[in-house]
């Protein structure tokens, strides 16, 4: 009797407990945000864009305070840009990218090829998160690493183009609006977009951090300095005709739309930044077009770079027009001619001088869209002054003949 009596409170006890503990369980999918699926969703990528290059008429400095010498002309391989990244949309209207990069993977650095060597470094390139606040594709919030929305080619993705290479006139307002060749900032960006019939707007604002600003970068690595003040982006679209995007994204596609687009799309876009310890204020103000017509594919933009420092007011221009046109050869091969001319002149900022320009002549072949295509192009540079083509001192870029390969899976 005596343990028939003492189990019944013990029976008691975890029957309670039973369903003290069940009572939040019950209530959690009241107070919590019910997943879509935390995995079914993950899409994980890789790219790969492999470049063989000739040059010619490259020129370094071997000696210290020695003059420019001519080097030897030279094949380079190189994986000019490679990726790996995955992204993923866990919650209705909550989306996430991240994206990391070891491009100019085994590039020599004497070739005619912009951009720095890499002997295997790996790098983040995205790292952010997008919601939608909206029902329809009005409202959204990126927060996180990424390319603020300036200009169209800083904004679209690095194999996309259909030229050899991106214009470098990308690089140039990059490096005035944020210090980085490669463009992107911690921040945050609210923006949106609307299709109506024949007409769409689209509208980006943002306001990131700036890093590279410190007149100490050394002793101030993850600082703006003593004076801090932060970068502030915006970008408005209006399209007319078949829209380039019918959802929202801070991302932009090809210029290439393989004769499915008729439409043009007109952007005008802007940032500044206040004072640091390097300068007093920093502007860019620019447009950019896209026009698709059948098999014709067009685009350019022009931007005007302002900065004042110790009392000085430094200027310059960059931009570029690219042109291509899709050709079907005998109902087996979609090949595109294209042509571009980039372009730089002015002092935009103390280490950016004298004048740079690039024009780029090549034909794509597209086998699967934009997951898989080769290109064959030649690129002839010309310049002065200090500036990515040439610092006058130490090099001086050739001209080269290149051969590339896109896989993107």
């Amino acid at each position: 009797m005596m343990i028939h009596y003492t189990s019944r409170p013990r029976l008691f006890v975890l029957a309670s407990l039973f369903l003290l503990t069940s009572i939040p369980t019950l209530a959690q999918e009241k107070y919590w945000v019910k997943p879509d699926s935390l995995y079914k969703y993950v899409q994980p990528s890789a790219a790969l864009q492999f470049w063989g290059t000739y040059t010619s008429g490259e020129k370094a400095q071997f000696a210290a305070n020695g003059p420019l010498e001519a080097v030897q002309n030279r094949v380079s391989f190189m994986a000019r840009r490679a990726r790996l990244g995955f992204s993923g949309k866990p919650y209705k209207g909550l989306s996430y990218a991240v994206m990391i990069q070891y491009d100019n993977l085994g590039k020599d650095k004497l070739s005619g090829v912009r951009g720095a060597t890499n002997t295997g470094t790996l790098g983040i390139l995205d790292a952010y998160v997008t919601w939608r606040f909206t029902k329809n594709e009005m409202g959204a919030i990126t927060v996180g690493y990424f390319q603020p929305q300036i200009s169209r080619e800083c904004i679209t993705g690095d194999l996309l183009v259909n030229s050899f290479d991106k214009s470098v006139s990308q690089t140039y307002i990059r490096q005035h609006m944020d210090g980085k060749s490669y463009g992107r900032a911690t921040g945050l960006n609210i923006g949106g977009l609307k299709n109506s019939g024949s007409f769409s707007f689209g509208y980006n604002v943002g306001i990131f951090n700036n890093v590279t600003t410190a007149a100490d970068p050394k002793n101030f690595p993850e600082s703006a300095g003593k004076y801090w003040s932060p970068l502030t982006v915006e970008r408005l679209t209006f399209t007319f005709g078949d829209p380039e995007k019918k959802t929202y994204s801070i991302n932009y596609d090809a210029n290439n739309y393989y004769s499915k687009r008729n439409g043009v799309t007109f952007a005008v876009f802007g940032s500044q930044q206040g004072r640091t310890d390097i300068f007093q204020n920093n502007h860019v103000n620019g447009f950019d077009v896209l026009f698709n017509y059948k098999n014709l594919n067009l685009d350019g933009e022009w931007s005007w770079l302002e900065r004042k420092a110790e009392g000085h007011t430094l200027r310059g221009q960059t931009g570029h027009i690219r042109a291509g046109y899709n050709i079907v050869v005998s109902e087996k091969y979609f090949l595109e001619p294209c042509f571009m001319l980039t372009d730089y002149s002015g002092d935009s900022s103390g280490s950016v001088s004298g004048s740079d320009r690039l024009y780029d002549a090549g034909v794509n072949w597209y086998l699967n869209k934009k997951n898989c295509k080769l290109s064959v192009h030649y690129i002839v540079q010309e310049g002065a002054g200090v500036n990515g083509y040439t610092d006058g001192v130490t090099f001086q870029k050739g001209n080269y003949a290149g051969a590339s390969l896109v896989l993107m899976i």
